[in-house]
């Protein structure tokens, strides 16, 4: 049998870097291509084995092409990106032959901050990607990264494919580039601009969490069923999975940063993590407010069926004993 071709986008990212690293490690007999718009030297020494495909998300016709040469495409990249995934959907019809492709996406789709019911207030809907995959598809194009998610979901045979949809991520990455978690780091330099940790009310909203090692793991395991033709997996229009190992009330996440902090002297001792009004937390990002009342203000709740259906279970350390690096990660 000839080898797995793969081709990735966002090889370099926080995501993307990691599942690269692991899938060349387990599949090391694939033929593994990249877009990258210029090739770096630290990625190149440290993956010889991986074809460079020089471009940015806006080459349609390299995307495209790149996808039909492929059996298999990971697209970890801008994943809200319209140019890039209708490449890839283009290039993925083009085949005969039956492909696969997993498209990385978020739980920004069923989170709450579009209505403004909650605000920092404990919403209890908890969504399920087995029981709940019919809302899900139907939820409104305003729903974050939602418009992209459902022209994958749409693909059918002889085109495979799944939305690996994962929540806020902690702890490092193992790939070249992008190294540092997003939610951790980015709040810790919104505390230390504005001298005080912050949540949103009565900071009961819940975030699901997952560490990046349990994220790989889930690719893993759906590259080991496209490997066997589509196996126990799920694909196209429920072929949906979130990959959630815990969540989190905001207020706690708050006061454990506050903590960190003043032990390291940058908070003034004594300091206690304050809720702030919607209006205030909006100013942290003028331009777009209601990015900041998503990732510390909203509700996004989720359970993983459909992975753990597969086997996928978390093991990665618990987002409690990663704070403090990805706290850390902030000052570099």
């Amino acid at each position: 049998m000839a080898p797995k071709k793969l081709f990735i986008t966002g090889a370099t990212g926080y995501i993307g870097g990691s599942v690269l690293n692991e899938a060349l490690q387990r599949f090391p007999n694939f033929e593994f291509s990249a877009l990258m718009r210029l090739e770096r030297p630290d990625f190149t020494s440290r993956y010889p084995q991986v074809k460079i495909i020089k471009g940015s998300f806006d080459d349609s016709e390299t995307i495209s092409t790149a996808s039909e040469e492929a059996d298999i495409v990971i697209h970890a990249g801008d994943i809200d990106h319209p140019g890039c995934a209708a490449a890839i959907i283009a290039g993925l019809k083009r085949k005969t032959t039956p492909s696969f492709v997993l498209h990385l996406t978020g739980t920004g789709c069923i989170s709450d901050e579009l209505t403004s019911t909650y605000d920092g207030s404990l919403n209890p809907k908890v969504w399920n990607d087995v029981r709940d995959i019919f809302p899900i598809y139907d939820l409104p194009n305003e729903a974050l990264h939602h418009t992209i998610d459902k022209q994958f979901m749409d693909l059918a045979p002889p085109i495979h494919s799944a939305c690996i949809v994962p929540p806020d991520i902690y702890g490092s990455s193992t790939g070249v580039g992008g190294t540092e978690s997003f939610l951790i780091p980015r709040y810790v330099r919104a505390v230390k601009e504005k001298g005080e940790a912050f949540y949103l009310g009565k900071g009961e909203n819940m975030r699901a969490v997952t560490h990046i090692d349990d994220v790989v793991e889930a690719f893993m395991i759906l590259l080991g069923e496209a490997v066997k033709g589509g196996g126990s997996a799920t694909w196209g229009r429920e072929g949906f999975y979130f990959v959630v190992a815990d969540e989190i009330a905001w207020k706690d996440a708050a006061n454990a940063v506050n903590e960190i902090l003043m032990e390291k002297d940058l908070l003034p001792k004594g300091s206690k993590a304050v809720s702030w009004d919607k209006d205030r937390l909006g100013q942290l990002l003028p331009s777009n407010p209601r990015i900041v009342l998503y990732l510390w203000g909203s509700n996004s709740r989720a359970e993983s069926g459909r992975m753990r259906k597969l086997g996928w279970e978390p093991k990665g350390p618990s987002f409690w004993e990663i704070l403090p690096v990805d706290t850390e990660a902030a000052f570099k």
